[in-house]
């Protein structure tokens, strides 16, 4: 009974840090275009807002499995989250350097405590690790949904609205330190290690598989609301279209965590994902007012769908926790360092062209062409 209570805490420390692993990025658009105006920003520069903190979650990962070696992933997991808690804190300041700052610092913890949570799932959870990365991504995926729908509601200030979510991170930070402690845990890795298995065509399958879903996720997050916004939609209509995404997101999570439990080949999930990506991408660029609450049910089950996916594929291939860590860190450093360019890209299309359909095409089209690459998927538990 006690190691089952001990089990539990562990887990519930794991959800509530994992849910505030996306506030600091998905509260911005919501808020986006009163952001720009504010401080004046161009739509490629609001879009950096977004992209620095997603470029950092792909530069960051390889040095945090090194750090993790020395310090341990449970120490370093605890200042990844205080420091998530910091950055958002920063936005109180309404400067453009600051909301970078506060970017940059966020993009700093939210890399670090991802990159980490796999190997302390494998460790504490054993077989179940894959099972406890998918409740994870469900809760960040409920995380990062609340901020969209709740930021513009928490005050008539955009700053004191996103600075808001730094309450929550303290809290998780909070409970980590009691139910974990702050102590280098038992089988960590004696020594450092660095490198990424490059040699090997599932890490580079896996890799991008995982740019793609974060690619589809923070642009859409990031330039839905302004598209609509622009169409003559209203705040409320437009915070109604994030409801919908992210209700489609949470449902999506669960039942790929429900299905990919009892699925041995995890294919058709991948790629019926990616599909549906594609076709709600194409449908926001041809017509986005002819069904806009479908668009966003496509989009929503698709970026749902591949976030817990792309957690899974490194827990299913590798067993040693120092070659899951540098599969993890490669997943994620190539995939958020090719994702980062999407809502920059985006909104320098949309300055160039005067409209989104180009951006949004381009999105489908990179979908269509992911979906092919993961016929190479195979079965779990086989080299691919």
């Amino acid at each position: 009974m006690r190691r089952f209570g001990g089990t539990l805490l562990l887990m519930i420390a794991m959800v509530t840090v994992s849910a505030n692993l996306r506030p600091a990025i998905s509260s911005v658009p919501p808020l986006l275009d009163t952001i720009r105006a504010a401080l004046g920003l161009s739509h490629a520069a609001a879009g950096l807002i977004t992209t620095i903190p997603v470029l950092l979650m792909g530069i960051v990962p390889a040095f945090a499995a090194m750090l993790a070696a020395r310090q341990g992933s449970e120490r370093l997991v605890l200042a990844a989250i205080l420091l998530v808690g910091v950055g958002t804190l920063a936005r109180l300041v309404e400067m453009s350097a600051f909301i970078y700052l506060s970017s940059a610092l966020c993009g700093i913890g939210i890399a670090a405590a991802q990159t980490l949570m796999p190997d302390i799932a494998k460790r504490r959870f054993g077989d179940k690790a894959a099972l406890v990365m998918a409740i994870q991504a469900c809760a960040m995926t409920a995380g990062a949904g609340l901020a969209a729908v709740l930021t513009p509601g928490l005050s008539a200030s955009w700053s004191v609205a996103l600075a808001w979510w730094a309450a929550p991170a303290f809290i998780g930070g909070a409970l980590w330190l009691a139910v974990v402690g702050a102590r280098k845990q038992p089988g960590d890795a004696t020594g450092p290690r660095f490198g990424f298995p490059l040699r090997r065509l599932m890490a580079w399958r896996i890799t991008l598989f995982s740019a793609l879903s974060s690619a589809m996720f923070y642009t859409t997050l990031t330039w839905i609301p302004p598209t609509y916004a622009e169409a003559g939609w209203s705040s409320g209509e437009t915070g109604g279209l994030l409801l919908v995404l992210s209700v489609a997101q949470m449902a999506a999570s669960l039942g790929v965590t429900w299905f990919a439990r009892h699925a041995g080949d995890r294919r058709w999930l991948v790629i019926g994902s990616v599909a549906l990506g594609a076709v709600g991408c194409a449908g926001l660029a041809a017509a986005p007012l002819a069904a806009p609450w479908a668009w966003m049910v496509c989009v929503g089950l698709s970026t749902g769908a591949m976030f817990p996916l792309s957690l899974m594929l490194p827990v299913d291939y590798e067993d040693w926790p120092d070659a899951l860590r540098r599969l993890s860190a490669m997943s994620l450093t190539g995939g958020y360092v090719l994702a980062a360019a999407g809502p920059v890209l985006f909104g320098w299309l949309r300055e160039g062209t005067g409209g989104y359909a180009v951006s949004y095409l381009i999105l489908a089209g990179a979908a269509v062409a992911a979906g092919l690459m993961c016929f190479g998927f195979k079965p779990r538990g086989r080299d691919l």
